[in-house]
């Protein structure tokens, strides 16, 4: 009830933490780890009642391949870690570690190399006003023809076509599907240029 109090309840920490710059938000969980710990805890608990939960389709997507290298960006619990740590190489990142195989970092500036992932995965993370700029990460950490998954919730979608054109825009092919309540965008990186004057919105 005190951490409620402070921090309010899931759908109020949502808009918080999407409205705020990812460098902003970071130095604020930084420090006060709590209220990363009181989000994922409401989160826990909402999922509960979920027809579908997100990283779990991810989970069983990624365990029908092999030797893959994933970056799991905003990993929150860092499940697809624990599940997958047996069949690819995850690099989990947020911005708290919730252990040691967890980056804590901006999702704006990721410690990876250009071109390291064969996949990207955003799974309910597209969290911050700047959030064009974690994808601009993702983009630029992937091999070419690398694979790139956003799964968000199909109500925060004023324009999904829009966001098609966008994502597309920033170097990427793209196909939806309707999963549930939420939208996946499966998305491939190609040879064009990124336009690097594109900001996406929801």
């Amino acid at each position: 009830m005190r951490r409620r109090r402070r921090y309010g309840d899931f759908s109020q920490m949502n808009q918080h933490w999407n409205h705020g710059r990812s460098e902003t938000t970071h130095e604020r969980l930084r420090d006060n780890p709590e209220e990363w710990a009181q989000y994922h805890t409401l989160y826990r608990e909402a999922r509960k009642g979920w027809a579908v939960v997100p990283y779990e389709e991810m989970i069983r997507w990624c365990q029908k391949r092999g030797g893959l290298v994933i970056g799991d960006f905003g990993c929150g619990e860092a499940k697809l870690a624990e599940a997958l740590a047996d069949r690819h190489t995850v690099h989990s990142f947020d911005h708290v570690a919730v252990n040691d195989a967890v980056v804590a970092c901006d999702m704006a500036h990721v410690p990876l190399d250009d071109e390291t992932l064969d996949v990207a995965i955003f799974s309910l993370s597209l969290m911050g006003a700047n959030f064009t700029d974690y994808l601009r990460e993702a983009h630029r950490t992937l091999k070419l023809d690398g694979r790139l998954h956003i799964i968000e919730p199909t109500a925060r979608f004023t324009d999904r076509e829009r966001f098609v054109r966008d994502l597309q825009s920033l170097g990427f092919d793209v196909v939806l599907d309707d999963l549930w309540k939420f939208t996946h965008f499966r998305a491939t990186k190609t040879e064009r240029q990124s336009r690097p004057d594109l900001e996406l919105r929801f």
